[in-house]
């Protein structure tokens, strides 16, 4: 990492990104441990049926490589890198919030949840950019 790449704005932004990044993994560890529990958070109101359960295995590690791709780029591409990434990643929790507002699930969650993380990486992309 070329601590000259960064300025003021992109320490900030680089901490941004620490959030949602850090945060995704320890998500995804915990749909690989308690997956019906983690997935009662998310924002779904139908009820977590057995059938499910090896699609929340699934969204572990995926989870978990989403949260490492940020890092990895902060440390050895540097923060524009990490900026375009965490533009790209901030797509998923807005999929996320709308798959939960159409099927029905929990606005304050699809919201308070989802739409506000990807709110989070925008900024912090936008800040790792100057």
């Amino acid at each position: 990492m070329d601590l000259a790449q960064f300025t003021p704005a992109t320490w900030i932004g680089a901490s941004l990104a620490l959030v949602p990044a850090l945060g995704i993994i320890f998500i995804g560890i915990s749909y690989m441990v308690a997956p019906t529990a983690t997935s009662q958070g998310f924002g779904f109101t139908t009820a977590i049926t057995p059938e499910v359960t090896p699609w929340q295995h699934i969204k572990g590690p995926r989870d978990v490589a989403s949260g490492l791709v940020v890092l990895a780029m902060l440390v050895f591409f540097g923060p524009v890198a990490a900026g375009v990434i965490l533009l790209i990643e901030a797509l998923i929790p807005i999929g996320d919030a709308l798959m939960i507002i159409r099927n029905h699930g929990r606005l304050s969650a699809a919201l308070g949840i989802h739409v506000s993380t990807a709110v989070v990486m925008v900024i912090a992309a936008v800040l790792l950019f100057f």
